[in-house]
């Protein structure tokens, strides 16, 4: 699995009940979704980590996409207490 941050990720599970019938058909609402215009919205640096498949045991397949909002990582720099470049003599 991939190695993500919570707060950053998102998993979108998607259906198609009639993936036997219409193999090329259980991609068409993933692939809708996936090439929608996200250039202006909230989610304008969403990336995809992994897509995976599995069968629901009726001739259908979940289609599951674990994705990355693309947020940089906030990270605290810890700050000196005291100026320790100064040494002061007595």
């Amino acid at each position: 699995m991939t190695d993500l941050q919570p707060n950053d990720t998102r998993v979108f599970l998607f259906h198609s009940a009639d993936a036997s019938s219409d193999p090329s058909g259980a991609m068409d609402a993933v692939n809708q979704w996936l090439s929608k215009d996200r250039a202006t919205g909230q989610y304008s640096r969403l990336r995809v980590k992994e897509i995976s498949l599995t069968s629901d045991g009726r001739g259908g397949v979940y289609t599951m996409v674990v994705c990355s909002l693309g947020r940089t990582s906030q990270t605290i720099t810890a700050q000196p207490l005291s100026d320790d470049s100064q040494t002061r003599t007595a």
